[in-house]
């Protein structure tokens, strides 16, 4: 998986899109930056989750700015949220490592089908 203009393009198409979509819809950018650089850029799994956890930190810090420059985020529960989340992401990232790519990509691939159901058809 070499740099080549090709690459270069797909990689700032992505950068465009995911960041739009996280600002809008508060995605946190995995589930676009995972499917696109394993479809496109033939990255494994356990590679395009790796780069799309580097590249969501600063996309989803910026979305949040944005969005608590509006008024609509709760400190509160964030605060509750970040400690929690980090450490079970340390471990998470831990257990990825361990598990076969081919597997790893087919729940996170079911995970978007379970939660992508439940967005359309409502709680």
């Amino acid at each position: 998986m070499g740099i080549d203009m090709s690459s270069i393009l797909i990689t700032l198409a992505l950068g465009l899109v995911t960041g739009l979509l996280v600002g809008m819809f508060g995605i946190g950018g995995g589930i676009v930056f995972v499917p696109t650089m394993v479809i496109l850029l033939g990255a494994d799994q356990h590679l395009a989750q790796g780069v799309s956890l580097t590249a969501v930190a600063l996309v989803a810090t910026a979305g949040a700015i944005t969005h608590y420059h509006q008024g609509v985020v709760k400190l509160n529960w964030a605060l509750w949220m970040i400690p929690s989340a980090v450490i079970f992401a340390l471990l998470g990232g831990w257990l990825a490592g361990y598990i076969d790519q081919l597997l790893l990509g087919r729940i996170f691939g079911v995970l978007l089908l379970f939660v992508g159901m439940r967005m359309v058809l409502g709680k």
